[in-house]
């Protein structure tokens, strides 16, 4: 009896110990993912589709994937909540980072509040560069996500008449749930929040 006794609480320790470490792995693979679209942000700045200080339009006239603003001149580029987000990175490339659906077609159905701002179809964060053909699933196999939402604030470019001459550094706010496989065969939600402010931001000569 106290053998098997013995036997049981070793493997019920070991079980729990394989979870933890699977559990650490899981995290630090999130983590190494989400430090890409991070280090994006900071270097790189916040793409609001303005040429020499007025909004290009029409929208679907500028070269940036994510093809913003909808509205003309004076309209922001950016709603309170968003589920893409441009960026014009250090080498000048316009990016977009969207919640796309498994295929990594975009997913156009978002919700008002964060807990709120999901989609079933929904699963990964997809990256799009300006004139590169294909898309770039960037979460790995093992990882889903559930939940995106990106809060950028100013919604216009500050350093514009049109954004109010704000003059400060614009900061996107990132929310994710991401649903991660371990090797168990449990699923298990990691949350991750975090707000970067854009290191470079130049005022339009014009």
């Amino acid at each position: 009896f106290v053998f098997a006794s013995l036997l049981a609480l070793f493997n019920y320790t070991l079980k729990i110990n394989r979870k933890s470490e699977a559990l650490r792995q899981a995290t630090q693979g999130m983590r190494n993912f989400v430090e890409y679209l991070v280090k994006e942000i900071r270097n790189g700045q916040l793409d609001y589709y303005v040429i020499n200080g007025t909004i290009s339009v029409p929208a679907f006239s500028v070269t940036s994937p994510c093809r913003l603003p909808v509205g003309g001149v004076g309209a922001n580029t950016y709603s309170s909540q968003e589920n893409r987000l441009g960026i014009i990175n250090t080498d000048g490339v316009q990016e977009c980072f969207y919640f796309g659906k498994t295929d990594g077609s975009y997913v156009d159905t978002i919700g008002s509040t964060p807990s709120t701002f999901s989609t079933t179809t929904g699963g990964t964060l997809v990256l799009e560069k300006a004139g590169v053909s294909g898309i770039q699933i960037l979460n790995p196999p093992n990882f889903s996500i559930e939940n995106l939402m990106f809060v950028i604030r100013p919604v216009k470019d500050p350093y514009t008449y049109t954004g109010g001459l704000s003059e400060f550094s614009p900061a996107v706010s990132i929310f994710i749930k991401f649903i991660t496989k371990l090797p168990t065969g449990e699923q298990v939600p990691i949350y991750y929040q975090t707000t970067v402010s854009t290191t470079q931001y130049d005022i339009p000569s014009e």
